[in-house]
């Protein structure tokens, strides 16, 4: 046995990071496991560079907390674009124009400008290690997930593998971080899984300066965005017509090879036909594959497309929808957490949704917002069965807590949480 934290977070992409930082900010000893050699997940490794949105799509903030505290942080660094708060909402044809080709404009017309974030990659990852390190998180990389035997409800133990061979954690609380959901099926929780078509985006350098400052309007169907470095755009190659298995290592892998020769014709074809582009090269492929949903929870509570705009009274994250305005999913502390297993939390992508409401809830934002909530769930868990006696390493229900406390606490610290709690998140006009 190599550890016996308060809480072990499983994955250190976006929601991962939120999770451990929210954890140990307020108390409890957390370690966060990492089977990669770089922190953020898809929003780095994957060269998903967008905050798609911090907003309703009509002006008004909906994601704040550790989520804008990474934007401001990437705001000071200059490694940050979005609009000012003034122009969200705003159908304007200039300013919405102004924005498109930083791939901060979705949805169906009319189109609106949204509280969305171009930023650098690496940048994003210094920024987690930073967090992780103020909040005093035990962080551990190139550790992988290998089991979580549970019994009476409770997992007693967390597998892992490293070059160290095998090795097992005793938390007292399990936050599944992976994306895919390996925790909650092993631990024996229920699920859906369905097989979806990969991205993989990478990056073109030497491009001339008046392609990065226009939309990419080819008729091929090619598509670029801008980035913070002067001659380099980010081109969001896929979806790949095959669909895989994402927990599938074979299905994976012809998905890695296929995916790179695609994208690779795909730069060919940029460099061939489109002016600006004549002495580009590749600089980078995404070092993850575009997963966007594998498996996901079916927790004690799956929020369905008609919950949209309803206030649920145990909401702690809200989240609009990247393509589509004026609707706003609050996400309640059940859609994290299953009668089954009473030591464990969801977030991130494989929370308890239905497939539509997923397509809200697994962008960056929302999955930031629902890690941040589970920390802050985690460490209550761990104050309340401390408080009640309980011996050091017992498993802590976290389906016991106060979630009206949780909200408070969560509001407290800037995060939005929806109606009936008093927030200091900044709800930003202008900025």
């Amino acid at each position: 046995m190599i550890s016996t934290p308060d809480v072990l977070v499983v994955g250190a992409g976006s929601a991962g990071v939120a999770a451990a930082v929210a954890a140990a900010r307020r108390g409890a000893d957390t370690l966060l496991i990492e089977a990669s050699g770089c922190l953020g997940g898809l929003a780095t490794v994957g060269l998903i560079n967008l905050l798609l949105t911090l907003d309703d799509g009509a002006g008004t903030q909906v994601v704040a907390g550790l989520c804008q505290e990474v934007v401001d942080r990437l705001d000071a660094s200059g490694d940050a674009r979005y609009p000012t708060g003034e122009t969200w909402g705003s159908d304007a044809p200039e300013l919405v124009a102004s924005w498109r080709p930083w791939g901060l404009i979705w949805g169906a017309p009319p189109e609106v400008v949204r509280y969305s974030v171009a930023f650098d990659p690496e940048a994003f990852v210094d920024i987690c290690y930073d967090l992780l390190e103020e909040a005093g998180v035990h962080l551990r990389l190139h550790t992988w997930f290998a089991a979580a035997p549970a019994s009476g409800g409770s997992v007693d133990a967390v597998i892992v593998e490293s070059k160290r061979g095998r090795e097992a954690i005793r938390p007292r609380v399990v936050i599944d971080a992976t994306g895919d959901g390996d925790v909650l099926v092993s631990a024996g929780a229920s699920f859906e899984q369905v097989s979806i078509p990969p991205h993989l985006w990478f990056r073109v350098g030497g491009v001339e300066d008046e392609v990065m400052a226009a939309a990419p309007d080819s008729g091929l169907g090619l598509l670029w965005f801008r980035t913070a470095v002067p001659g380099r755009v980010l081109v969001p190659f896929g979806p790949h017509p095959e669909r895989i298995d994402a927990c599938d290592p074979d299905d994976l892998t012809r998905a890695e090879i296929a995916c790179r020769r695609a994208a690779r014709a795909h730069f060919e074809v940029l460099r061939s036909q489109m002016k600006g582009f004549e002495g580009a090269w590749l600089d980078d492929y995404a070092r993850m594959l575009g997963i966007t949903e594998s498996r996901r929870l079916v927790g004690d509570y799956v929020l369905r497309k008609e919950d949209g705009d309803v206030r649920f009274a145990d909401a702690v994250a809200q989240t609009g929808h990247w393509t589509r305005r004026n609707v706003v999913y609050d996400i309640p502390y059940r859609c994290l957490t299953t009668s089954l297993v009473d030591n464990l939390i969801v977030v991130g992508r494989c929370i308890s949704t239905t497939r539509y409401v997923h397509q809200a809830t697994k962008e960056i934002p929302a999955a930031m917002a629902t890690g941040e909530a589970a920390g802050a769930a985690a460490a209550a868990a761990i104050r309340a069965s401390t408080g009640s006696g309980a011996a050091g390493g017992t498993p802590s229900n976290v389906r016991a807590i106060d979630v009206a406390a949780l909200r408070s606490d969560l509001s407290a610290q800037g995060a939005i949480v929806g109606p009936g709690v008093s927030t200091d998140a900044s709800r930003r006009s202008v900025r």
